[in-house]
């Protein structure tokens, strides 16, 4: 059996004989539950509400032992990857260490499955272990925003793009959270009729049935509400500009206004100077590089703008409590690793 195929962009998701659509859902440990969540419920409710079962799943694991997903708790599988020598979908559910999941066992397994006609997906950071396994090459591929610079770093032949999901021929990533609904919808929509999809959309009180190439973030335009704005351009050029960052004399002229105007504008909008809110976004790119990564300190320092490895452990210390080396240290242990912190950034009315 194989999946059948359909051009550039389209892919069919079913049995060659038989009308029962089969997904594996793959979690690695550290998997986000609540992208899972999600992908489960949006079948379930298809088929209650067509009365009869159009759609199976079956949850996988490695070594088919329960995983823990990233806020502690544990979820019981069907099988393990040696049960299955081949199923028609798998989605791969990545952790919060996706590089750290990478056995040879399961990167084997993906090539088989690939060789055998399947269609393969990844949620989150799955899409690490597809690109491990050279599954992504000449693909389009989403994932999400917090490790997509960790992801182009390791992977820079692999073309990403920051939107909700990316359905490429047999290959289907999803930046996760409420984004997989959405991918869900659209692969039932595909299938079944938009009319069952937005069917399922209204269970989960879901207006609108977003695009897959609807933008993770609020883009800054969105945020001051003015794409021509000049704190619109402040804040597009501090977000496009992490490794080498712009002086403020230049973050002024690109705006169009004069220092004196860039710090009042700052002040009023975002509630702090300037240079302060964009130390603040590039010690946020430094935290993700930390989290998803096994990047040296002093690799990260230099790439989101520190002058040293010194100054950034002093800086990162000074917003987050702790310096870089313990951070990363302590996200290794149960105690912290079921969070993602992030960096308050409040916009002033």
């Amino acid at each position: 059996m194989q999946a059948s195929i359909a051009g550039v962009k389209q892919v069919m998701l079913k049995d060659t004989d038989s009308d029962l659509v089969r997904f594996g859902f793959l979690l690695l440990p550290e998997f986000p539950l609540y992208a899972l969540i999600p992908a489960i419920e949006a079948l379930r409710i298809a088929n209650q509400n067509r009365g009869r079962k159009l759609y199976d799943w079956q949850l996988i694991s490695v070594s088919g032992d329960t995983v823990k997903s990233c806020n502690g708790m544990s979820v019981t599988v069907d099988a393990t990857i040696q049960d299955i020598p081949w199923f028609p979908t798998v989605i791969v559910f990545g952790g919060n260490h996706p590089v750290q999941q990478m056995s040879k066992r399961l990167l084997n397994w993906l090539r088989k499955l690939a060789r055998h006609g399947s269609v393969l997906g990844g949620v989150d950071t799955g899409a690490f272990a597809l690109a491990e396994a050279g599954l992504l090459d000449g693909h389009q591929a989403t994932i999400h925003w917090e490790s997509a610079t960790t992801f182009a770093d390791r992977f820079p032949a692999i073309k990403i793009t920051e939107q909700l999901y990316t359905i490429d021929r047999d290959r289907i990533t999803c930046a996760g959270g409420h984004a997989t609904l959405d991918m869900m919808l659209n692969l039932i929509a595909r299938r079944h009729g938009a009319t069952l999809a937005q069917v399922v959309a209204n269970a989960f009180i879901v207006q609108r049935i977003r695009r897959e190439n609807e933008p993770q973030r609020l883009a800054a335009e969105h945020i001051t509400g003015d794409i021509h704005s000049p704190l619109t351009r402040i804040l597009h050029d501090m977000e496009e500009n992490i490794k080498t960052p712009l002086t403020a004399d230049r973050l002024a002229k690109r705006a169009g206004l004069s220092l004196r105007a860039l710090s009042r504008v700052l002040r009023d909008r975002m509630g702090e100077p300037p240079m302060r809110y964009y130390r603040k976004i590039r010690l946020q790119a430094a935290r993700n590089a930390l989290f998803y990564s096994d990047v040296p300190i002093q690799d990260i320092a230099a790439s989101c703008g520190f002058t040293s490895p010194e100054v950034f452990s002093r800086t990162f210390k000074e917003y987050f409590g702790v310096p870089p080396r313990e951070f990363r240290r302590n996200f290794a242990s149960d105690g912290l690793k079921r969070f993602r912190p992030e960096l308050e950034q409040h916009l002033k009315n």
